[in-house]
């Protein structure tokens, strides 16, 4: 029957369509830039900023959120908790109009999370500048949707250069001391290392300590023992001010003869608190 010889042509028709249609798929996925995404994401933290809509705003984030820095800070569980605790009437009565991006560079990215560095300016409704802020924000995709999952603040203002170049040596130390103290196999030593609340963004977690006893009877006594040392393969500072610094840094684990069982990327931020520079957050792009 005409039917019975038609079918094998059928099942091939359909078969180069559910291949072609699988190849654009793939296709469009390999396109994906987490980059341009955490750029976009970004925007809309802004606009929504400019807004001066509480709620609005909020939807640019993801959850739990927090902005550790040198200052106090708490953890937003959900957008409503967030919205409630925004004030723009107190930003207003600066004289604030709006605020525009002065500068944004990926730091790292993978196909879930993005590192972005970005300073923001503030102006009055003539055009006059206000403050500015240093910030490296840790940008996340949860269900397809791209959002700013915490924002590392630095800090604001400028400093001179030999100012700057103290505090940069000091936010290195800072790091050096950490890895020292998790080497050393002590989660006292560890625990001494870091100011709190310490907050720590890996394995699609938002881990916050805000004590020293907390801290060490939690989970990261328990990582301290997993691998032999922690060898850091790169720091660099991205971001400097008066209170803060935001550093890059590449590491590997390495086992006790000397392999290397893992590689990692990820953004500190040392704070200058109660007169010492210590290690205030802390985000791994894998664990």
């Amino acid at each position: 029957m005409l039917l019975d010889r038609l079918r094998p042509q059928v099942r091939a028709l359909l078969l180069g369509a559910a291949l072609v249609s699988a190849a654009a798929t793939l296709s469009a996925q390999a396109f994906v830039d987490p980059g341009h995404e955490g750029m976009l994401a970004l925007d809309r933290y802004l606009e929504t900023w400019n807004s001066r809509s509480p709620a609005l705003w909020a939807t640019s984030l993801h959850y739990p959120h927090v902005r550790p820095g040198a200052g106090p800070f708490e953890v937003s569980q959900t957008a409503a908790e967030y919205a409630a605790g925004v004030n723009f009437e107190q930003t207003l009565r600066t004289g604030w109009h709006h605020s525009e991006w002065v500068s944004r560079n990926v730091l790292q990215a993978s196909a879930s999370k993005v590192h972005v560095a970005g300073s923001w300016q503030r102006f009055t409704a003539d055009g006059t500048s206000q403050t500015s802020s240093a910030i490296t924000y840790v940008v996340t995709n949860v269900s397809g949707q791209w959002g700013v999952l915490a924002r590392f603040a630095a800090g604001t203002g400028t400093i001179d250069a030999a100012t700057q170049a103290q505090n940069r040596a000091a936010g290195l130390r800072a790091v050096t001391a950490f890895f020292t103290a998790w080497n050393a196999h002590d989660p006292r030593a560890a625990a001494a290392a870091i100011h709190y609340p310490h907050v720590r963004i890996a394995d699609g977690q938002v881990d916050v300590w805000k004590t020293p006893e907390a801290f060490l009877a939690g989970s990261e006594p328990g990582r301290q023992r997993t691998w032999y040392q922690t060898r850091v393969d790169k720091a660099e500072v991205a971001q400097t001010t008066a209170n803060g610094v935001n550093l890059t840094v590449t590491i590997s684990r390495i086992g006790r003869d000397g392999t290397v069982l893992s590689t990692d990327d990820g953004v500190f931020l040392v704070a200058l608190r109660d007169g010492t520079w210590k290690v205030q957050a802390r985000s791994m792009m894998g664990t």
